[in-house]
């Protein structure tokens, strides 16, 4: 498996019901099309016990920064749900 390396591009650090929550969007150095972003917490719904890993790239910045931002609201909402925080990558 050859090693991939990132740039990271932007970081966000915000706080979920007490739960600091870190995050980046990032591109790989080889491949400039491509975006990704990681959390340093996953959530689980309340009926679930499986945490909620978001695995998808995206070929623009303003998409993965979206999909993040809409990934940050439904963490928030299955909280408010009585959902519970896992761990997440390790950023």
């Amino acid at each position: 498996m050859i090693p991939v390396i990132y740039t990271v591009l932007k970081e966000y650090f915000t706080e979920i019901h007490s739960n600091p929550v870190k995050a980046r969007i990032m591109s790989p150095v080889n491949k400039e099309d491509i975006f990704v972003f990681q959390t340093s917490l996953f959530y689980k719904n309340h009926n679930s016990s499986d945490a909620h890993e978001p695995s998808a790239s995206f070929t623009s910045f303003a998409t993965a920064e979206r999909h993040l931002l809409q990934y940050l609201e439904e963490f928030q909402s299955a909280l408010d749900m009585g959902g519970s925080a896992s761990a997440g990558s390790l950023i």
